[in-house]
């Protein structure tokens, strides 16, 4: 993504894209990698695994990320394209999985550990579909400290929102689909336009969309 790669400027940075799906498609990381970046690529669907390897120079690791407790197990990955997810009940409305498959499940620290990635590395990306949380706790914050997070957060609820806050980070930015976290005692400043995109995202509709997805789950049974 272009906005990305202006946020860190002119710099070979290193990336880590969690549900990295198609090599060039919807990626986050792919002008970042054209640019001189190097980094690290995780995707538990062979096929999309086989294009990742193949295109991509980025290190590469067929697995999906999950917390401690599921960590060396495998794992049904509802199978739906770009909307694929290991939480059948946290996918986007309307997604009908095409497969269920059972791909294996790491941490993300153990994925990190075993390629070597530096601490405070540049840009962590985390989109798998309503599992970020999980992802989240198989991830050391204090110890990596990514200097940008963008996590997809549909903000059903506020708990990836908190979760971050709590973890010591502050989001700056609402685009498309994903939150941009920073370091607490980062330096970048957060614009007007953005903070009224969070408030209006994060707070004011929430009540909105809560009631939405309320009907929805009451539709559904």
């Amino acid at each position: 993504m272009q906005l990305v790669a202006a946020f860190f400027g002119d710099i070979n940075g290193y990336f880590v894209e969690v549900g990295a799906n198609d090599p060039h498609a919807r990626s986050q990381t792919w002008h970042l990698e054209q640019a001189g970046w190097t980094g690290i690529l995780i995707e538990p669907q062979p096929d999309l695994a086989d294009k990742l390897r193949s295109l991509r120079s980025a290190k590469m690791f067929a697995v999906a990320c999950s917390s401690p407790e599921n960590s060396g197990r495998t794992l049904p990955l509802h199978v739906a394209g770009p909307l694929s997810s290991l939480d059948r009940e946290q996918m986007a409305p309307g997604a009908v999985p095409e497969a269920v498959i059972e791909v294996p499940i790491r941490t993300l620290d153990s994925v990190l550990e075993e390629a070597g990635a530096p601490a405070q590395f540049d840009f962590l990306s985390i989109d798998v579909e309503g599992h970020e949380i999980e992802v989240l706790r198989g991830f050391d914050i204090a110890r990596w400290q990514p200097r940008l997070i963008l996590l997809e957060d549909h903000v059903a609820d506020l708990s990836k929102h908190h979760f971050l806050n709590r973890a010591g980070y502050r989001i700056i930015r609402r685009y498309e689909n994903n939150g941009w976290y920073v370091p607490r005692d980062s330096a970048v400043t957060c614009r007007w336009s953005d903070r009224w995109e969070i408030l209006r995202k994060y707070y004011l509709a929430l009540p909105f969309r809560l009631l939405r997805n309320f009907s929805r789950h009451l539709g559904a049974n």
